[in-house]
């Protein structure tokens, strides 16, 4: 069991104050908590001067009120939000080159100074005109800027994506909207970031320049140096479709691929005298240099500082354990930047190679070890690919509401012809380098990627492979992985105690989910949209739905799945329609849209997109305001839009006071009694 581990007790409690800081779980003054970490850590270190380590580890407690505290103060530093006031002159640090962007270019940004006047750093993000200097900045770069941040603005919509929440726990509290007049270069930067990009860009020219189809050239950008930008929607909807993803990040995957080959090339060195100390070296610079033409992303730090722990932990004479290893890549990574922890990637990769780690051995030795190579080597990655499923789905679920059932199909593929590839790959970017032309290289590489393209999109086509829609909330999530783990663990411990807590979860997971779709059965709900220039009104009776919405925004599938469909999606609906405010529906005896009319459960809604006579609805209708209309009296509620004026809306508000919504403010919502 893992909490065998010191490493791993000590390492729970400091994420665990990292998340309670973060989420602002508990408020607590700073200086006490302060106070509190310097008594503790002063009465374990005279313990250290004594001598006297037996104490030490009696004293376990304080250790883990130590780590807790540590990982609380260590993310509240980091996360304090500064006030600039009213300056328009800021002193900023790029951290990342400039992504374009369909309107814009964007980057994250460090600020150092505002008005001239140093700041403690925090971060920001950047959107940057179109113009051909802003293709030329780098990481490390320093620029004035002679512009106002704003605020980032928060859900509008029931569970729409908190973006500003998450920037919150990226510590990114504002950001900048530049016209090409609004900034300079104020000093080109300098620094391994800056060279490692410079020569990322070296080596995604050398691929554009040996004529790879479009889509095999994306891919290889994306596969071998961590180049995503080059990926169509489309493309990146079938691997995600399939299962398939990960691929197309560079992470753990990769560096687990190139340290295998990595290692299977220098064996012949422990051999040697000191063969093993240079098989290390090679290891760990190799890993480390593939990481430095990748661009140095977080995605391939994270993964190579997680591999380079693994290996020098399996590298000494003494075996340590891997878990040790693992744990301590992510507390060190976690040391220098807490809120990694918040970060998608990051919990998926270490879910990811802690269930390889864990329940991939165990998977494979369920059946007796094929004598065919081949056969061995499939069952091998279907273990891997089931035990990095297992480990990661739940997080699948709540972030991205689908699971695709056939990824041990597209694992299968993917990942064996991702081996070839990075073999094939990192020897054609070396010899491409140099301006050499080879087509025994190039030639695999261009029908490897194909193959994979192809394989992706057949997977994608097969009806039913893809489950969407699905949604749960943090307490499920958390539920989820609790079961999970004691169900892992107690299966290959035989242990009916954990087996038992596992089923105790499991049953007030399920009694949540019955109780939450009891509340939806016995209840009618009416949901205004905050939509921008667009309308858009829910009905929900019970588990079905209607969405009444402008055609145009019934057509905007990405517009429809920020703003409302992750709300519908969280109601378990058993029926979904979909209604253009532009035609004519009845949806029973009670419920129908005639004349621009709803009528819903005895409740009529009025949608107003022109002039009309107030006469003919009564106190008792809502009239949702849709262009710049008068309103005068008549409405039991008055619903405006974007497109009304920021007067007729102060008229308004002082007319119908608690009565008007204005849904630039967000959404509103009414319940409806069912006859």
């Amino acid at each position: 069991m893992l909490t065998k581990y010191p490493l791993f007790r000590l390492f729970l409690f400091y994420a665990l104050g990292v998340l309670i800081s973060g989420y602002n779980l508990y408020a607590v003054k700073f200086t006490y908590l302060l106070a509190f970490f310097s008594i503790i850590l002063g009465f374990l270190f005279l313990f250290v001067l004594r001598n006297d380590f037996r104490k030490l580890k009696r004293l376990a407690p304080f250790w883990y009120i130590l780590f807790l505290i540590g990982g609380f103060l260590n993310t509240s530093v980091r996360d304090s939000i500064q006030m600039f006031g009213d300056s328009n002159y800021y002193y900023l640090e790029l951290l990342e080159r400039p992504i374009e962007k369909q309107r814009s270019f964007s980057a994250k940004a460090k600020i150092l100074s505002n008005n001239k006047t140093s700041v403690r750093p925090t971060n920001t993000l950047l959107y940057f005109e179109k113009s051909a200097g802003v293709k030329d900045l780098l990481p490390g770069d320093k620029i004035e800027l002679f512009s106002k941040p704003s605020e980032i603005i928060g859900p509008k919509n029931p569970n729409e994506f908190d973006y500003r929440a998450y920037l919150e726990l990226l510590n990114i509290h504002s950001r900048f909207y530049i016209k090409q007049k609004d900034w300079l270069l104020a000093e080109p930067g300098s620094g391994l970031k800056r060279t490692s990009v410079k020569i990322q860009f070296h080596f995604n020219e050398v691929i554009q320049n040996f004529g790879f189809p479009e889509k095999e050239s994306a891919v290889l950008q994306a596969l071998l140096i961590g180049n995503r930008f080059a990926l169509s929607d489309e493309l990146t909807a079938s691997y995600a479709s399939a299962g398939a993803m990960h691929v197309l990040a560079v992470s753990g995957l990769h560096v687990g691929i190139l340290l295998f080959v990595l290692l299977n090339i220098s064996k012949p060195l422990l051999l040697l005298r000191y063969g093993k100390l240079v098989q290390g070296i090679i290891v760990v610079v190799g890993i480390w240099s593939y990481a430095f033409i990748t661009g140095l992303s977080p995605s391939v730090m994270r993964a190579t500082t997680m591999f380079t722990f693994i290996y020098l932990g399996r590298f000494g004479k003494r075996d340590v354990s891997i878990y040790n290893a693992l744990l301590a890549s992510a507390f060190f990574l976690l040391l220098l930047q807490p809120n990694l922890i918040f970060q998608v990637g990051f919990q998926l990769s270490y879910a990811a190679v802690l269930g390889i780690l864990y329940l991939q051995p165990k998977f494979y030795s369920l059946i007796p070890k094929p004598k065919n190579i081949i056969l061995d080597k499939v069952w091998a990655i279907t273990c891997v690919s089931f035990a990095a499923q297992l480990a990661t789905f739940p997080f699948s679920i709540y972030y991205f509401h689908q699971f695709p059932l056939l990824f041990l199909f597209s694992n299968l593929i993917v990942i064996v012809v991702t081996y070839a590839i990075m073999v094939f790959g990192l020897f054609f970017l070396f010899i491409g380098s140099i301006g050499v032309f080879v087509p025994v290289t190039y030639n695999p590489l261009h029908y490897l990627v194909w193959v994979m393209n192809y394989s992706v999109q057949f997977i994608q086509g097969i009806p039913n492979s893809v489950v969407y829609e699905l949604s749960i909330v943090r307490l499920e999530l958390i539920l989820l992985y609790i079961t999970i783990t004691l169900m892992s663990i107690g299966l290959v411990q035989k242990s009916f105690k954990l087996l038992s807590s596992a089923l105790a979860f499991l049953l007030i997971l399920l009694t949540f989910n019955v109780w939450e779709n009891k509340q939806l059965e016995h209840s009618s709900e009416l949901t205004f949209y905050s939509v921008g220039n667009n309308t858009a009104i829910g009905f929900r009776r019970g588990k079905e739905a209607v969405l009444f919405a402008d055609s145009t925004f019934l057509m905007n599938e990405s517009k429809m799945k920020f703003h409302i469909m992750h709300h519908l999606w969280s109601q378990n609906l058993k029926d979904l329609k979909l209604v253009s405010l532009e035609s004519e529906f009845e949806l029973g005896t009670n419920e129908m849209y005639r004349n621009k009319t709803l009528y819903l459960e005895n409740q009529k809604v009025r949608i107003v997109d022109s002039a009309f006579n107030q006469s003919e609805f009564n106190q008792d209708d809502i009239v949702v305001l849709t262009s710049n209309t008068k309103v005068l009296n008549g409405a039991m509620k008055v619903i405006a839009s974007s497109r009304t004026t920021s007067s007729n809306k102060l008229k308004w508000k002082e007319y119908y006071s608690d009565a008007f919504v204005d849904l630039d403010e967000g959404f509103y919502s009414i319940s409806l009694n069912k006859d």
